[in-house]
């Protein structure tokens, strides 16, 4: 069953995409920003340097956590009828298509719809965009608790996955029975609405009782707050939420914020700064009775979080250099996804925020070398590695991967943890 209590809690089960046709099929006309076929990359990924680079990460995950591809997923969904005339109904009616394209779509089989619904092209005919945003599998949803909440994707180059996403959480095996977000089902059901926007970027979990939501460039206030009360009605005793600029820089939370153990952060420091142009400004959602409350707080997110109970030792982003945090940020510097506490992946590329990690304890390795370690020093059991007490930030190449403006957290979204 889908549960995450944490972010860095042992992981268990997560789903990534691997680069392939989608990104294959991208043009230079889907990295014009001013048109409708801009698809949100800065330029054209070489396809099989992006797969060595995804293939580094999937085997780091494997060690510790049963690993699953989003297409792989979306195969096994489709297997029912039910489920890909459903599919085909909605994107037809998001994308336009005309009558014809629909009965081409009904008459293929599973494998060959994946590929039509994920590259775009229909008997050799591009109707549609590619999607090579499902890289970014952590945005098509998130698990909260036991709760799965469904994205409703911002973007208009994105809004096909949120419905290939509705097909593997009402179909596939991993989710028979989850219980899925009340808010999430609202928008399935009236076709999605924008700017009724939510993205799982935007979503932390520090406890079973704390959440932390961005109001981002990609998640809308209406959207944090609904989600909040959803969230409350769960038993999350508060929702801490985290204003954000409206800046494609620092387009989710997790581009600026994430947890690497227990009590330690990687923050791009400029989000702290009081008055600062790039200043995240935190209030905290409660209950009381049963009205919603919104207290202002007083500080930044790291003051929010030590007055919840939760201190936290921060890391600098290029260690704290105006000039090396901008980059590194730029380049996912701050995000990071956890294999336990203290156990962790980002790109290798982020050398200054690499020595500000080895700086509080971390051993920052290649992927190759930790593979080796595991191996050597622990005979491949990850959860002797665990109980041993070291910590490792493990680098993987991101120069092709990083294009699409995403960091290893963004390329996973972990479905159990625990």
């Amino acid at each position: 069953m889908p549960f995450v209590e944490s972010e860095v809690a042992r992981l268990r089960k997560v789903v990534v995409q691997r680069p392939g046709p989608a990104h294959a099929a991208m043009r230079p006309a889907h990295l014009d920003e001013g048109t409708e076929d801009y698809l949100l990359f800065d330029d054209l990924v070489h396809v099989p340097d992006a797969q060595v680079e995804h293939d580094q990460l999937v085997r780091v995950l494997q060690t510790a956590a049963e690993v699953r591809y989003v297409d792989d997923l979306l195969l096994e969904a489709l297997g029912e009828e039910s489920a890909r005339a459903w599919v085909i109904e909605q994107v037809g009616r998001i994308e336009g298509l005309a009558p014809s394209t629909r009965a081409s779509l009904l008459s293929m089989e599973p494998p060959e719809l994946v590929l039509a619904l994920t590259t775009g092209r229909v008997v050799g005919r591009e109707v549609m965009n590619p999607l090579p945003n499902l890289l970014f599998a952590r945005d098509l949803a998130a698990v909260v608790g036991s709760l799965v909440v469904v994205g409703n994707a911002s973007k208009r180059a994105r809004r096909r996955e949120s419905i290939l996403t509705w097909a593997v959480v009402q179909n596939h095996a991993w989710f028979e029975g989850a219980r899925i977000s009340h808010q999430s089902t609202q928008l399935r059901d009236s076709g999605g609405s924008f700017p009724l926007t939510l993205e799982g970027g935007d979503v932390l979990v520090v406890s079973g009782s704390l959440a932390v939501i961005g109001a981002s460039e990609r998640t809308t206030w209406s959207m944090v707050a609904t989600l909040g009360h959803e969230l409350i009605r769960e038993g999350f005793t508060r929702i801490l939420v985290a204003e954000m600029p409206k800046q494609r820089s620092s387009m989710h939370l997790d581009t600026v914020f994430t947890l690497v153990d227990w009590d330690t952060v990687v923050v791009y420091g400029p989000i702290l700064e009081p008055g600062g142009p790039e200043e995240c400004t935190v209030v905290r959602l409660r209950k009381s009775g049963d009205e919603l409350v919104v207290d202002p707080l007083r500080g930044n997110l790291l003051d929010a979080l030590a007055l919840e109970g939760y201190p936290m030792h921060a890391v600098r982003c290029g260690d704290g250099d105006p000039l090396f945090e901008r980059r590194e940020q730029w380049t996912d510097g701050a995000n990071f996804v956890a294999l336990a506490p203290g156990v962790v992946v980002g790109y290798a590329r982020n050398v200054h925020t690499g020595r500000a990690l080895a700086e509080v304890g971390f051993r920052v390795v290649d992927s190759e070398t930790y593979l080796r370690e595991l191996a050597e020093d622990f005979g491949g059991d990850f959860d002797a590695l665990c109980k041993s007490g070291r910590r490792y930030a493990v680098g993987i190449t991101g120069s092709e991967l990083v294009r699409g403006r995403g960091g290893p957290r963004c390329l996973t979204f972990p479905v159990e943890r625990g």
